[in-house]
């Protein structure tokens, strides 16, 4: 365009650039005002210095310079602490962008859902007996460890199976509630950059062994920073463990677009009856915490009383039963 701009005008104010043939229509065309024509110009000089700069490796013109960078592999200074009375200091320390989408997406949670939370006692002996008697041998085997995590999720599947407002979703937006026929669980898993929610699919129809080989492919990713955002969404429910720092009673946030959240917490001897006489038993606490606009009380209680006699009886957990 500059170019035809900037060409000589020939006879009939056609540019000397086109066919005799054509200058009536490029007569025809409006007249280019030259105050747009300095501006044209303007830009190229601006583009010229820049590249100039560049080439040079000067700063280019009209760009603010860009903040120092720490080196690679170094870490980032520390805050400097700002003294706010004798003796008394702060440090101020930007939210990362992934710490503020998980504030916003608790946040949002507890505005949209009714959050209610329901308790039940498990007796984990027999589990933690057969997880502690069978890992080695299991690990030979498979190549991967027995845990208890595993007997949580295919306990918890078979109950969502069974009362399916647990597993079920209310679409807000068009006033239905979704029932699943499938069950996808998130469980922490611990990444370098801390513990994440990470989702097993289709955990219904996986055995103990699938859902081992699972963790031990989500967990591995975890290891590595590999882990995809396909890994960590859409669960259908939810097995927060914090019981894994020694927690021994709480409740859970719900992640969305779940529905209930079943919390494990600390095992610990007490005294307990087993067989008609008071023993010293390995008692977990449990929590379900749901949407009551959705499940009610007596739901989730049955949903944690079939948890606890799966985990009581991890024979049922083998047998599906």
């Amino acid at each position: 365009l500059l170019l035809k701009l900037e060409a000589g005008a020939g006879a009939g104010g056609a540019p000397s650039g086109l066919s005799a043939a054509a200058a009536p229509e490029a007569a025809a065309e409006p007249a280019v005002d030259s105050s747009q024509l300095k501006g044209i110009r303007a830009g190229f000089a601006r583009a010229r210095e820049a590249r100039e700069a560049f080439k040079s490796g000067k700063p280019i013109p009209g760009k603010a310079a860009a903040a120092p960078q720490p080196a690679a592999g170094k870490p980032a200074a520390a805050p400097a602490a700002i003294s706010v009375g004798e003796g008394r200091t702060e440090r101020r320390v930007p939210v990362s962008s992934v710490r503020a989408r998980v504030n916003q997406r608790l946040k949002d949670a507890q505005n949209t859902l009714a959050l209610i939370t329901t308790f039940q006692e498990a007796d984990v002996t027999d589990s933690i007996k057969l997880s502690s008697k069978y890992n080695e041998v299991y690990k030979k085997a498979n190549g991967t460890q027995l845990g208890l995590l595993s007997f949580f999720i295919k306990a918890s599947a078979a109950g969502l199976m069974d009362i399916p407002a647990v597993n079920a979703v209310i679409d807000d937006a068009a006033g239905e509630i979704v029932y699943r026929d499938y069950v996808d669980i998130s469980v922490p898993i611990a990444t370098p950059r801390g513990p994440v929610s990470c989702t097993i699919r289709n955990c219904e129809s996986l055995s103990i062994k699938e859902i081992e080989k699972a963790l031990s492919t989500l967990m591995e990713k975890g290891r590595k920073d590999q882990l995809a955002v396909s890994d960590m969404c859409d669960a259908s429910f939810n097995i927060v463990d914090s019981g894994a720092v020694g927690g021994m009673l709480g409740t859970n946030f719900i992640n969305p677009p779940a529905s209930a959240a079943l919390g494990t917490n600390a095992v610990s001897k007490r005294a307990a009856v087993y067989g008609g006489k008071v023993a010293v038993r390995d008692m977990m606490y449990l929590s379900l915490t749901y949407d009551h606009r959705l499940v009610d009380g007596r739901e989730a209680a049955t949903f944690l009383g079939s948890v606890r006699d799966k985990l009581e009886d991890p024979s049922r957990i083998m047998l599906e039963c």
